[in-house]
């Protein structure tokens, strides 16, 4: 009887070993980021593959990890969120409404970094992160990073030169202890540093992705769900005007080609807002937002799409009309 006894008590303690492990394991998770996932995940999307989409196994596992971590499987990412702590300035509200929410991904084809390119792409806010409904347990990140590495593979498949900011602006604000206000700063050194090896270079693009609600971020055109575009022009930039013609030409023919499919040309200036967003830099500087945070992947892939082929047109007209 006592041998009986001791050999309950020794399984009672393998299983509250084995459940303390797999709690500390999950913990330590949130120190590491998800990049390798990332990339797997972004090489299916643009091979135009969702087959790996299946649902959660509902076994003892899930259960456990549900109940007893208190872990949403259909939205995993959020197991990784919660260690970052970037440097957040809280100084006026558009820099709170753009705090970071995920983490950094890795180009998942860095070899198609084209040698002349025309269009510099990048992310003043890499972080900010799209819905996570429909990726299921890959754990990937969706932000606007991944989508930056979807326009530049649309933009070549439309015939237009292109490249991706793979440099990490968080990285860059907290080896230099700058608040996240200055992700500006480091963008503008950024894009001095792309020019400067690539001269080639003549239209760049920030994208960004808004904190609106889906009833606004999202339109339906035809048996598509798109997110809506949003522009800004600062206009606290001396030459404004420039950069507003540029962007509302854009604006005019994404809503000739797809109409619902944008929001407004924003015009920002005055306390509390940037004003300028680099677009001193370069009359060809159009900062777009993508969408908001509950439009799902294939929403910003639909946008993604209708966005390049109209910007490559806009771009062959340019260059048609400069050789003339």
């Amino acid at each position: 009887m006592k041998k009986v006894r001791n050999r309950k008590w020794k399984i009672l303690f393998l299983v509250f070993l084995f459940v303390a492990i797999f709690v500390l394991s999950v913990q330590s998770i949130h120190h590491f980021h998800i990049q390798s996932t990332s990339k797997e995940f972004l090489k299916y999307v643009l091979a135009d593959s969702n087959h790996f989409l299946e649902p959660v196994k509902k076994d003892f596992s899930y259960y456990l990890i549900k109940y007893a971590l208190k872990i949403d499987l259909k939205n995993p990412v959020s197991v990784f969120q919660h260690s970052y702590q970037g440097p957040v300035s809280t100084t006026s509200d558009e820099v709170v409404m753009n705090t970071p929410t995920s983490s950094y991904v890795e180009d998942p084809y860095p070899e198609k970094q084209d040698k002349k390119p025309l269009v510099y792409i990048y992310n003043t806010h890499q972080l900010e992160e799209y819905s996570t409904a429909n990726i299921e347990e890959y754990g990937v990140v969706p932000n606007v990073m991944m989508a930056s590495y979807i326009l530049r593979e649309r933009l070549l498949d439309e015939g237009v030169s292109a490249i991706v900011e793979d440099n990490d602006v968080s990285a860059f604000l907290q080896t230099n202890n700058w608040n996240y206000a200055s992700s500006y700063k480091v963008t503008r050194l950024l894009m001095e540093d792309a020019k400067s090896k690539n001269p080639s270079l003549k239209y760049y693009i920030d994208l960004h992705r808004d904190s609106v609600g889906k009833n606004i971020s999202t339109a339906k055109i035809g048996d598509k769900s798109y997110a809506r575009i949003l522009f800004i022009v600062g206009l606290e930039n001396e030459g404004y005007e420039e950069n507003l013609k540029v962007t509302q030409t854009i604006f005019d023919m994404l809503e000739h080609d797809y109409p619902g499919i944008t929001r407004t040309v924003y015009k920002k200036q005055g306390k509390g807002v940037n004003g300028v967003y680099n677009q001193d830099f370069d009359k060809n500087v159009i900062i777009v937002e993508m969408g908001g945070s509950e439009n799902t992947l294939d929403e910003v892939l639909n946008s993604v799409l209708a966005f390049s082929k109209v910007l490559s047109k806009y771009i062959e007209g340019e260059e048609k009309y400069e050789e003339q």
